[in-house]
């Protein structure tokens, strides 16, 4: 129990050393979130569906492609203005620009990969291409 508390009060100390040096200027030694939150790769047979969460994206900067078994995304988030005068207390939510590739278990049908953008949650379905599908053998009898 000791371990865990010692452990996320380092990570609070690492976190408030980052956001003073950001707030300074300086690039976090060592950044411990991603601007892209956990991807979820998940399976329904014929399709394979890729969701993110992707609050605030730019969807006319965002870029997807499929190049063998893997899918490309990029985007860019854009910062919200705050007025000079505020005084930060506490700031979570990156801006920036963002890449991330995934390696699907197997090939897709490219041309009919579709991506829908909805309350901040980017949802990309992947159909199968046929061959990789599974396919029922009839047995025959003599």
């Amino acid at each position: 129990m000791f371990a865990l508390h010692m452990f996320n009060e380092m990570e609070n100390l690492q976190r408030e050393m980052d956001q003073l040096f950001q707030g300074l200027g300086f690039a976090p030694v060592h950044e411990t979130r991603s601007l892209v939150p956990g991807f979820k790769l998940t399976d329904s047979g014929e399709t394979f569906t890729v969701a993110a969460p992707l609050p605030g994206i730019d969807v006319d900067k965002l870029e997807i492609n499929v190049v063998g078994r893997r899918l490309n995304i990029s985007g860019e988030s854009q910062a919200r203005e705050v007025p000079e005068d505020a005084i930060w207390h506490r700031q979570e939510r990156n801006a920036g620009s963002f890449r991330q590739s995934i390696n699907l278990p197997e090939q897709v049908d490219a041309g009919k990969v579709e991506a829908e953008y909805k309350n901040g949650i980017l949802l990309i379905n992947l159909p199968k291409i046929a061959a990789a599908l599974p396919k029922k053998i009839a047995v025959k009898t003599a």
